[in-house]
Parts: structure tokens; sequence; C-alpha cells
């Protein structure tokens, strides 16, 4: 971990989490950066925009041989510190999405226990935070923000629907999934009216013009179907995933009936069992909307679903599919062990849907599978192209090493798959390799090309990339954003705008 960020471990989870108690938590061509700071101090908590350039036909890795990654504008802290501009309501932010128009960005934060919001430079990738009262949306009382009062504490994750109609947020410590309407033209979001305002655990209070849902409990990850019918929510507490149909013009959210509303790690009356979900984080759809993953954290697994896209309904393949979990962890019944699934905590899928990625925190690895589009299967790359492993920290067989991808949060790729980009938390860093759309391998750029951190050597020097927790590709291909901050360490967050014109 050398150059990178230190970061303290109570048991087996990682204390980045300070707000939750109970968490602690290769074809190489080089990819040529040019850090050039403007200084606008346009980006929150920390949110650094970086541009990048290609030549060649987007198709072509030969062509593609100069790859260039600029960060062009500023980035925001929630105090002013790190040489960024200042922004309200990011401390520690968890999740950031781009709209379906890219004309806005959203960052959720699980320490300001609210959703920014800005509005977005499709020219430069700059972020704008929008004037009082929507600067942010935000659980209590936030100067030049909008009060949702008992529905926002401690937010992980966001989804857009396709349409750009409606924002949904899931927050752990209120375990509660809270819907927005979004207006289109200016990006300002407004939470739905009682009793839809949210949706809320049923083994917790309301927090007040919501209805009660089934085991959501510590709800930390939110996934939508690709058409918008359907989302997602994993519970941490309640070991879960939940399943809810979505009204297209309202925005109200229905749990299914009976078991198919929700899939709970042991036998829970009402939900149906289901196998590698112990305490979930973030999941992910496939693009072709048949498959989802989870991300397992205390299962040390992922958990393989098919998708019923007529009734949204998620099926666990046969024995021995319904998982992958960690080879040196305990077994889970009709699952197969696999490499560099330790802590695991997030997903990401190519945008061909042709593999999928698991990044084990723990571990600080991030597992490489193949994706059967027909069943949803996923077989692990063969050696040496196992998994990614932290360089400097302990190495896994059949894997190879990378730098700067030590407490890797989460991952995006460029929108033609031939770029992959992993943000990870305790390097302080993006770490940047090519992606083979084919096998699935990931080469980590050459040189000090390969990543961006703030702290760690060997890197380009960026700012605002401290405490990397979560990254988003821009609908235009554009940019990349990252968010981040840990209360711990100033609270500050990340946006990077990695600029993939062809």
């Amino acid at each position: 971990m050398a150059g990178g960020a230190s970061w303290a471990r109570r048991g087996r989870r990682p204390v980045r989490r300070p707000g939750r108690t109970h968490r602690g938590l290769r074809a190489g061509l080089a990819l040529l950066v040019v850090l050039s700071l403007a200084g606008l101090g346009l980006l929150p908590t920390s949110l650094a925009a970086f541009s990048a350039t290609t030549s060649g036909p987007a198709s072509s890795f030969t062509a593609r041989a100069t790859f260039g990654l600029t960060q062009t504008v500023g980035c925001f802290s929630h105090n002013g510190s790190g040489g960024c501009g200042t922004a309200t309501g990011i401390q520690e932010g968890e999740s950031v999405v781009v709209s379906p128009d890219g004309d806005h960005a959203y960052v959720a934060t699980s320490v300001s226990n609210s959703i920014a919001e800005f509005s977005r430079n499709a020219s430069t990738g700059a972020l704008t935070q929008l004037a009082s009262p929507n600067r942010c949306v935000s659980n209590a009382a936030i100067t030049n923000c909008t009060t949702v009062s008992g529905s926002l504490d401690g937010v992980y994750d966001m989804a857009i629907s396709p349409d750009g109609k409606h924002l949904y947020a899931v927050a752990s410590r209120s375990s509660t999934v809270t819907a927005f309407s979004r207006n289109t033209s200016t990006g300002v979001l407004t939470a739905l009216a009682s009793p839809n305002k949210c949706l809320y655990d049923s083994t917790v209070s309301n927090p007040g013009g919501c209805t009660s849902a089934r085991s959501i409990a510590g709800a930390d990850g939110i996934a939508m179907s690709p058409d918008g019918d359907f989302v997602y929510v994993a519970g941490y507490s309640s070991n879960s995933v939940t399943v809810f149909s979505r009204n297209s013009t309202t925005g109200v959210l229905t749990q299914l009936a009976g078991t198919a509303g929700c899939i709970t790690n042991t036998t829970v009356s009402g939900c149906a069992r289901g196998y590698g979900l112990g305490q979930p984080y973030y999941l992910r759809i496939a693009p072709d909307g048949t498959s989802l993953y989870v991300a397992s954290y205390n299962s040390d697994a992922v958990a393989v679903f098919q998708v019923n896209t007529t009734t949204g309904a998620l099926t666990q393949p046969a024995d021995p599919n319904a998982c992958l979990y960690d080879s040196g962890s305990t077994a889970i019944a009709n699952c197969t062990s696999a490499k560099g699934l330790s802590g695991a905590y997030n997903v990401a899928i190519a945008p061909n849907g042709k593999t999928v990625y698991v990044m084990g925190y723990d571990s600080n690895s991030v597992a490489a599978f193949t994706r059967n589009t027909s069943t949803g299967v996923l077989t692990q790359l063969a050696s040496p192209n196992a998994c990614l492993y932290a360089s400097g920290s302990t190495a896994i067989t059949g894997c190879g090493s990378a730098r700067a991808i030590t407490g890797p949060t989460s991952m995006t790729f460029s929108d033609d798959g031939l770029f992959a980009f992993v943000s990870a938390f305790g390097a302080n860093a993006v770490a940047a390799f090519r992606h083979d759309n084919t096998t699935g391998e990931l080469t980590q750029i050459t040189g000090t090309s390969g990543c961006i951190s703030t702290t760690t050597t060997g890197c380009v020097t960026g700012s605002g990339m401290r405490y990397a927790n979560a990254l988003t590709t821009s609908p235009d291909g554009r940019d990349v954003y990252v968010a981040g901050g840990y209360s711990g360490g100033g609270g500050t967050g990340y946006v990077a705008a990695l600029n993939l014109t062809h």
C-alpha cells in the first residue's frame, strides 16, 4: 500500500463507514495522461474532472495507440480543501450518476445524508451546483438545500429511470427507498407526495409519507431494469434482494406479491430462499436485462439471478451456479468457488454484457468472469487472468498484480468497452486498463498513465481524489465522474471526467 492511503479495519469490515455502526467496513498500448489543472473549482466533495482524447476508430485496439486523460476542470470538496472549490451536501460521496440526457449529475452522500444536484457542461465535463434551494435534497436541514425529512439517512446508491423522469435513492440507516420526480429541464429533484415519498422496511418506523416494504433493512444498493419497469434493492441488514414494479408515469414503486417480492440469505417467512446474499452492498443488471448480479460482503460472494423480463421476478441458476464465493471462505451450497472475492463489494458489467467484474474490497482485487448471455451463469477467466490484485498486497494464485487498486470500490468503462477504470478507496486513485471485449482480460496502462491519484507514487498526480468510492461514465461517453470521501479523512469526494472522444 506504499504511497496510498492507509485505513483501519475492524474485524472483517473496513472502517470506511463510520456512520453505519454495523459496518466497519492487457494488450497494452500506452495511455498518455497529461494533467493540466485549470483550477476552475467546478466539482464537489471532491469532484475532479478529467478529459481524454483518442485517435483512430473506436473499434480498433491498434489504432487507439494514443489515448489522453487530462484533468481540465477543477474539483469540489465540502470545505474547499485539497485545491478544490466548495460545494454543499457532499460529505462522503458513495454513488454518482449522470442523467440520461447528460445534462445533470447527482452525488449520493452518507455523511451529509443528501443528494447533491449539479448541472453538467457537455462540452467541458464541468459541473455547477444548482442554485438555492436546490443545491441538494437532504435528510435534515442544510443551508441552500431542500429537506426530505427522515428518508435520506445514509444515502448509498441511486438509479435514474431511462426516461430521466424519476430518481430513486436507497439509504441504509433509515432503511428506505426514496422516490423523486426529476425536472428534465432544470434537473431539480422533488420527492413524491405521501404515501409514495419512500418505501421503508417493515421493522422500522415510518419516517413520514412512506409505505411499508419487506426486507429492505439497511438498503444500500439499487438497480433498475433497462426498460424502467422494475427496481431491485439490496438490503445489507436484511441479507436480501427485493423486487418492485415501477409505474413509469407516476414513479410509484410496488413490491411484488409473495415470495417474488424478496429473496433472503436464510429462510424468512414470505420471502424466497437465496444463496450468497450475506450483507449485500451493490447490485447491477446486465445491459440486456436478463441477469442481475449482487456483491455480498459477508458471504464473500457474487450472487447470480436470472430475470423474468415480463414479471421482474428473480431466479437463481441451479447448483452449482447460484453464486460464486471466495475460495478462501466458507463454502456456500449450490455455488462455486472463485478467486479474488473476499469482501465482495461492487459489481461491474462490460457494455457488451459478455463479462462481469467483482470488486473484492478485503482481497484488494478485481475478479473477472465471462457471462453466459443465455443463462447468466458466470465462469472465472483462466489463469493468469482470473483476477487482478493490488501490488504490495497478498498475491492471489492465478491472478496478476495491478497498481493503485487497494480497496477497490467501483468500476466503469468507456462507451466502446475498450477501456476500464477502477476507483480505489485505499489508494486515493483511479486505475486505468485496456479491456478486451472478446476475452474480458484487463491490462493496466503502462507507466504513470495507468493510474491517477492524490497520494499514490507511480501515478499521475490528480486533485480531489481522496477516498474514491464510485465511478460512472456519462451517456455521451465523454466523461467519467468519481465520487468519494470519508468523514474521518475530511469528507472529500470526487468526480473525474474522462473524456473519451475518438
